[in-house]
């Protein structure tokens, strides 16, 4: 809440756009020489601020004022250092919630009792994993002695109290700290990034008096009082995006060496869409995307995706025969470019496209690629450029359009029947889905968007890294189709799959009640380029 009116403060949407730098080399390598004192400072505050957190102490939220309570010394000025925090300090703040989501999926996977889960998640959510004593506030009822878990005020017949936290359970939750930090969240190395964040105090934007150059950039060197002043010229993009430029310069190394600055710019979110239905999207392995009205979208792309992979995997074995490493090569750098490129415009085209429907919001699994007759390193090429390019462009869509995102776990929707809930791993063959207990047909892919719909409203997500958290979400489904159709559901074996080699046809499915047995279905399916 603001302090002058009491009015909600407005959320903002911030975007960044590099612009084209017009300055001389002397000034560039003024700006340049920060590169090396600034890395050296950012792995100095980073240590001092881990340490802290080693100590059971949280994230210091405010630089500290004198310069002898850093733990480093650097040649860089107060101002200067502000910076190197406030970058430090996101840095950290973004680490350290990783590892908050990463261990309360461990948690919530784990075997322990309700009242040892409880510990752990407020101890979690505190992020005080290190902490060497704890105590938790609690209720207590004085009537009947009843403890709540609670950081709320007590009410009438309740008093306040501390609760310590067991020893053993503070040395579980440092163990699944180091357990994330090794295997799925490491600590990032600030002293080795190539990108300086720069505030106001030390960075300011200024608009040009004349029509040679937009903005004029003032930054802070080494030396004391001398600032370098770079030009830049804004491109249609710039001009065009909605809001005000801020004080703000992120400013990058590239690996030729070469300065990219960045300018940002700060406007409005929109406003959630108020009606509308839901859509469930889930990669294809024909298409890029299959929707959960039965369409199947980027159809075309695939065969232009699958020239450029045979392109790339005959350059790479030429490559490997002459005893070169292809990541060497600047024609194979190029069809990846390329490659990479291609993918993030087929899934911005798409999403636009899909933005401008009747709808309210997406519902998506944590995106991953499979199949569709593409190498092995092809597909990770589709799994890392699209699936950064969905993310991207789905968080642009709801803080420009109002779309509501939704990420579903990811777990067993392409062996989940959408009609029964039956989950096992002989309904899918390919593009093909027969469902073993309710006999569906349908298309592959298209099943698997609408089982990505249907867990929209599921209270909780999780995770599927682990085969623990695989696990929790099986006996899930497998208790919800249990709960609606009042029978175990089959197992892997009762289906009789087909031995290799033989005709033996598979076994009758697992027969169902007359009343409640869904009816086949086969249908049609919509191919979009």
């Amino acid at each position: 809440m603001t302090e002058a009116t009491g009015l909600p403060r407005e959320a903002m949407k911030v975007r960044a756009y590099p612009l084209q730098a017009f300055a001389n080399a002397g000034k560039l390598s003024r700006v340049h020489a920060l590169l090396g004192p600034w890395r050296s400072a950012l792995g100095g505050m980073q240590s001092q601020l881990y340490r802290q957190l080693l100590d059971g102490q949280p994230l210091m939220k405010r630089m500290p004022t004198k310069v002898t309570d850093l733990s480093f010394t650097t040649e860089l000025s107060a101002r200067q250092v502000k910076s190197i925090y406030n970058q430090t300090f996101q840095a950290m703040n973004s680490w350290t919630g990783l590892v908050k989501n990463a261990v309360r999926e461990l948690i919530s996977g784990s075997h322990l009792d309700d009242e040892a889960r409880t510990i752990l998640y407020r101890v979690n959510a505190r992020k005080a994993w290190f902490a060497k004593e704890l105590s938790l506030p609690v209720l207590v009822n004085l009537g009947t002695g009843e403890v709540r878990h609670s950081d709320g005020k007590p009410g009438k017949g309740w008093a306040a109290q501390d609760l310590p936290v067991p020893a053993e359970l503070l040395r579980l939750c440092r163990h699944m700290v180091k357990q994330v930090g090794k295997h799925a969240v490491s600590l990032p190395d600030l002293s080795r990034v190539n990108t300086m964040l720069m505030d106001g105090t030390i960075a300011r934007v200024e608009p040009s008096k004349d029509s040679s150059f937009d903005y004029w950039l003032r930054i802070s060197t080494l030396q004391k009082g001398d600032v370098a002043r770079v030009p830049l010229r804004a491109h249609r993009h710039f001009r065009d995006a909605p809001g005000e430029v801020s004080d703000f310069v992120q400013l990058n190394v590239l690996k030729d060496g070469s300065l990219q600055f960045v300018l940002q710019k700060k406007s409005p979110l929109a406003q959630p869409r108020p009606d509308g239905v839901h859509l469930g999207l889930d990669w294809g392995m024909k298409s890029l995307f299959a929707t959960s009205d039965g369409r199947l979208l980027g159809v075309g792309a695939m065969p232009h995706l699958m020239e450029l992979d045979r392109q790339t995997l005959e350059l790479a074995k030429s490559l490997q025969r002459q005893g070169i490493r292809p990541k060497t090569n600047r024609r194979y750098r190029n069809l990846q470019r390329r490659m990479g490129e291609y993918i993030t415009n087929e899934v911005n085209r798409i999403l636009n496209k899909l933005s401008t429907e009747d709808i309210q919001g997406l519902a998506v699994e944590k995106l991953d690629a499979r199949g569709g007759g593409m190498s092995r390193d092809m597909n990770r090429l589709v799994t890392r450029f699209g699936r950064a390019a969905v993310k991207k462009k789905l968080a642009a869509l709801t803080e420009d359009t109002g779309l509501d995102v939704v990420e579903v776990n990811a777990a067993y929707t392409s062996k989940e029947c959408s009609s029964c809930g039956l989950v096992h791993d002989g309904n899918r063959s390919g593009l093909k889905f027969h469902c073993r207990f309710c006999g569906r047909k349908t298309h592959a892919d298209i099943n698997g968007a609408r089982v990505v719909l249907s867990r929209r409203s599921w209270h909780t997500q999780g995770d599927s890294r682990t085969k623990s958290q695989r696990g929790t979400v099986r006996r899930r489904l497998d208790g919800a189709f249990e709960a609606r159709w009042g029978c175990a559901p089959p197992t892997a074996g009762s289906t009789g799959s087909r031995i290799p080699g033989s005709r033996r046809r598979s076994a009758v499915r697992l027969a169902t009640a007359p009343s409640q047995a869904p009816v086949r279905m086969r249908e049609n399916v919509e191919k979009v380029p």
